[in-house]
């Protein structure tokens, strides 16, 4: 790939996470080229492929900002495409986890193969509700090698990927989605506080370390009118 269409992809990323506001400006030309280290015209290349895609646009004498989207002033949608997290998802809210479930365990059959694991490897196992601004956002069940690291309850309170790019200096790169809708078990629709067999979206999710390791298999369930995904498709030429 060249290099200006990965720093696109880069940017376009950071866009669509949040890490980079609508609204709100980029950092300047010479933060960027000093940022990977490339050459104003690289730059510009990627910049303008941005523009193309209606992300970004320039004010004359201010620099370049990023562009509100449809949906921006009432709607969260979070892109599929990006393997992050609820806290940079959903950066300047306010989330809290409510954690119903962690213990340790041996995995079973599913748990072994989505985690490359052996039967006598123990696991992490996390339940947890996530709020954002006092509001039932998701309920996510977890799957994770006790190996990566120590975990306990204060931590899961917490952005566990911080934590463990802190701590296991590991980062989220790479993921594996399967986007479902099903009714609530019994199970979800307690956690949510939605009644049994209410309609939920599914996202079932195997990531990946910097190393190509799978870390996690979760499964993380959505409120039917609480959450709005998107994902943009782009042809390359």
């Amino acid at each position: 790939m060249y290099r200006y269409r990965e720093i696109y992809s880069d940017i376009r990323k950071d866009i669509l996470t949040n890490h980079y506001r609508s609204g709100q400006p980029l950092p300047t030309q010479e933060e960027l080229i000093a940022k990977y280290n490339v050459s104003r015209l690289t730059l510009k290349k990627a910049l303008q492929l941005l523009s193309n895609e209606g992300l970004i646009y320039s004010k004359q004498g201010a620099g370049t900002y990023v562009r509100v989207r449809l949906g921006d002033a009432t709607d969260e949608m979070l892109p599929l495409d990006s393997p992050v997290g609820v806290v940079y998802s959903h950066r300047d809210q306010d989330i809290k986890s409510k954690i119903l479930h962690f213990d340790a365990r041996l995995p079973d059959e599913t748990e072994q193969r989505n985690l490359n694991i052996n039967k006598t490897q123990p696991v992490y196992e996390i339940k947890r509700v996530r709020f954002i601004n006092q509001e039932y956002y998701s309920y996510e069940h977890t799957l994770m090698p006790t190996e990566i690291a120590p975990l306990d309850k204060e931590i899961l309170k917490g952005s566990l990927y911080d934590y463990l790019g802190s701590v296991a200096k590991l980062q989220l790169t790479d993921a594996r989605r399967i986007v479902y809708a099903q009714g609530a078990s019994p199970e979800v629709a307690a956690a949510l506080n939605i009644a049994p067999n209410s309609p939920v979206l599914v996202i079932e999710q195997t990531a990946y370390d910097q190393t190509g390791r799978p870390f996690e298999y979760s499964k993380s369930y959505f409120i039917n009118d609480h959450s709005k995904f998107v994902l943009d498709v782009h042809r390359q030429l």
